[in-house]
């Protein structure tokens, strides 16, 4: 070693050699995150009704200090090469920050309701082959006449993706069952991403029918938030950027993330799913719809209501 060269010296070297790796490599991520908000984003067309308000008025109202709730359309899609895709999975999320609650409904992807924008009723997940991201935001919006703020929408195969990434998800499987890939033991089990995909879509074998399939896809998605917000992911974050930004389109920005992370996280661990369970499914002309019980989505409704209500 040099003479010049003390232990100490090399010691405060090391430190801020390690640090400028740090900051480097948290500056990488800030602005990978930043360019990727940018790359994925893509506003939604929303046309004025009775549902219509601003979204997160207090960014724009500096005498309003309390964030306000909001709310989330969740789309998994079915997407093939250069075909339109359907809404398979159909999840609508509440977030209020001053209660720190969250409320998610399930929507049955075979739910007759009207397609907003065309003349007719159809199931609600063709909505969104129908007319996209836009039209299935309207559709879902006037089902539940509730304002919509933000939509998430994700393919299933960035779906399989981003669960391996994370290592899988786990979830408490309350009915043991196997499907034609796969076995899932009832109790605490560990799933990758086809196998997730497969979880999550199973509706015939469960004798909850379809509000089993509604649990299934709650617990996945608590455990996924739960690994996204994990510091243990923080070398991960490049290939998870990477799927998002081949896989989603939202109208979140940058900014959104960043002002939620700041004021809606707490309600992440209180969610409370709401589900339909009184209606019933039955073929019309030959084909399977599910008309819900008007007496039941009247509830859902004042229920979503109640939940995006401020003090």
């Amino acid at each position: 070693m040099p003479k010049w060269l003390t232990r100490k010296k090399l010691i405060l070297i090391m430190i801020t050699f390690f640090l400028f790796l740090v900051i480097g490599y948290a500056a990488y991520l800030f602005f990978n995150f930043q360019s990727t908000m940018k790359a994925i984003h893509s506003p939604i067309t929303i046309e004025e009704t009775s549902t219509t308000r601003p979204i997160i008025q207090e960014k724009e109202d500096p005498i309003s200090k309390e964030p306000t709730p909001i709310t989330l359309l969740l789309l998994g899609v079915d997407q093939f090469e250069d075909a339109a895709g359907r809404a398979d999975t159909i999840l609508v999320l509440t977030v209020n920050p001053q209660t720190e609650t969250m409320k998610m409904l399930s929507i049955p992807r075979d739910t007759y309701t009207e397609i907003i924008g065309l003349d007719f009723s159809d199931k609600i997940n063709h909505s969104y082959a129908f007319g996209g991201v836009t039209m299935a935001h309207q559709t879902v919006e006037n089902l539940l006449q509730i304002p919509i703020d933000y939509v998430v929408s994700i393919n299933m195969e960035g779906f399989i993706e981003l669960v391996d990434l994370l290592g899988g998800v786990e979830v408490e499987n309350e009915v043991a069952f196997s499907t034609d890939y796969n076995d899932y033991p009832k109790g605490e089990i560990t799933i990758s991403g086809d196998a997730a995909l497969d979880y999550v879509r199973m509706r015939y074998e469960d004798p909850l029918g379809d509000f089993g399939r509604q649990i299934r896809q709650r617990l996945v998605i608590e455990s996924l938030l739960n690994r996204l917000s994990s510091l243990n992911i923080v070398w991960q974050v490049p290939s998870v950027l990477e799927t998002i930004r081949d896989h989603v389109e939202t109208n979140v920005t940058f900014d959104d993330i960043t002002y939620f992370l700041k004021s809606y996280k707490p309600a992440l661990n209180n969610i409370e799913q709401i589900s339909f369970e009184e209606g019933e499914g039955r073929l019309e002309d030959g084909i399977w719809y599910y008309f819900a019980s008007e007496d039941e989505l009247q509830q859902i409704r004042d229920e979503l209501k109640a939940a995006l209500a401020t003090k």
